[in-house]
Parts: C-alpha cells; structure tokens; sequence
C-alpha cells in the first residue's frame, strides 16, 4: 500500500523530531549551535578512505613554527581562551602549500572557534554553514568582532 502525501510529510515531520541532536559550544564565548548526530560511515566509505589522496605533507618545520605562534598569541583570537588551541591556516594549505609556515597566513583559534569560524566560508553570522573543506578568508575580522563582544 503506497503511503498518501499527507502520511509521508506526518513520516518526515515525525523522523526528524526523533533526530539525536548533540549541542556543541564555546564555554567563553556561549555560541552554542544545535547539531544532528551524524550517522556512522558506511562500510564503503571506511573502505575508500585509504584510496583518498592526502592534501599534502606537512615541512618538517611545522611543528617548530606551529609551537613558535601559539607561544607568541597564547590565546583564541576569537574568545580568548587558552585551552585546546589549534593553529588555523588563513588562506588553506592545500591550495597555497607556499603560505604554510608564513606567520600572517595564521591565527591562533580554540579548537570550537577553529571549526565555527575558520572553516565557516561567509562567517559565524551567516547561512552557510561551516564544513572542513571551506574556509572563512576574513576569519581575523570575524575573530576580532567576536573578541570584541566577549570582552
């Protein structure tokens, strides 16, 4: 028996109600944003993941740059933390490898502000949403607006 349209909009309505939701936020800062639970990776996807290409390799000078920045800007640009930093490329590695160990290509950003501004293309403030693959290219304008409103 097909479901009617009525019955598959009432079927949708009522499974995304069911979604698990998982908050994710910023103890500094209090931006909080709702998200679904993703699913498991399917067995094909665990699978292709060794078939994936690496974006590139990391110069053996990283680590010594990486620490040299967090030890010059201690804290998260974004809300002033100082826990769980993550050094972010402002313009990707992966598309300019030239620019990885340039000290005004980073900014010093909690690991929570690194994903929701760093990678977020038009920033925290507006419809798209961040994703690993995007980057953000005014994230110091946006870390500095949202600093302002922390202080």
């Amino acid at each position: 028996m097909a479901k009617s349209k009525l019955d598959w909009v009432d079927y949708l309505e009522m499974t995304a109600a069911m979604t698990p939701f998982i908050a994710v936020g910023c103890a500094i800062c209090t931006m909080l944003s709702l998200d679904p639970i993703p699913e498991p990776p399917s067995r094909e996807l665990r699978e292709s993941i060794d078939e994936v290409e690496p974006l590139g390799d990391r110069s053996s000078a990283w680590s010594r740059v990486r620490a040299e920045f967090v030890a010059e800007h201690p804290a998260c640009e974004a809300c002033g933390s100082r826990e769980k930093l993550n050094v972010h490329h402002i313009q990707p590695f992966h598309i300019h490898p030239e620019l990885e160990l340039e000290p005004s290509n980073l900014i010093t950003l909690c690991f929570e502000h690194h994903f929701r501004v760093g990678h977020d293309p038009d920033g925290p403030w507006r419809p798209k949403k961040p994703k690993w693959t995007a980057w953000n290219p005014a994230v110091r304008q946006h870390a500095e607006r949202m600093r302002a409103k922390v202080r």
